[in-house]
């Protein structure tokens, strides 16, 4: 796989430049360690479910890091229990981003993205992990980038979910 066949973006994070590439694939056969797996959940009106653990930080999708011995599907619905007390149905993977630190390839590791339909909305709870209780709401999908803004990786991503969710 050629890196630079993939649309790329660079952002500054915890003081070092990151590189993230976006890449579609519905296989997760050649890309190992999946380090997160986050979700862009639909709702019956066609809009992405965001999030954010207070207005301090910014707009993102759910999820997080896999546990021991989890599936992806097992991590997703975890996440979005935890973080923003959703369930689930219809998960189906969308792409992953590589990310590793500018000029440093060999250190990259996998994010998973996947797309998937509320099932349920349930009353919101601490999350378990810190205590925060999130901030969520749902946008029309068409407005994801001027909440989540993640350059030309994110743009062609939520470009992705969308085209990905009208044929499911």
């Amino acid at each position: 796989m050629k890196d630079n066949n993939y649309p790329t973006s660079t952002f500054e994070w915890e003081g070092k430049q990151i590189n993230v590439i976006w890449i579609r694939t519905d296989s997760l056969e050649e890309f190992s360690p999946i380090t997160q797996v986050y979700g862009i959940c639909f709702n019956d009106k066609d809009e992405i479910l965001i999030c954010r653990r207070n207005k301090e930080d910014g707009w993102q999708i759910p999820g997080g890091h896999p546990e021991k011995g989890e599936t992806i599907e097992e991590t997703l619905k975890r996440e979005l229990l935890e973080e923003v007390d959703v369930k689930s149905k219809k998960i189906k993977i969308l792409g992953v981003q590589k990310v590793y630190p500018k000029d440093e390839l060999e250190k990259f590791s996998y994010q998973l993205r996947c797309v998937c339909e509320v099932d349920k909305l349930l009353p919101q709870t601490p999350d378990p992990d810190n205590g925060d209780t999130w901030e969520r709401k749902f946008i029309p999908a068409q407005e994801a980038v001027n909440y989540i803004k993640w350059g030309l990786t994110g743009d062609i991503m939520f470009k992705d979910a969308i085209s990905l969710w009208k044929s499911i």
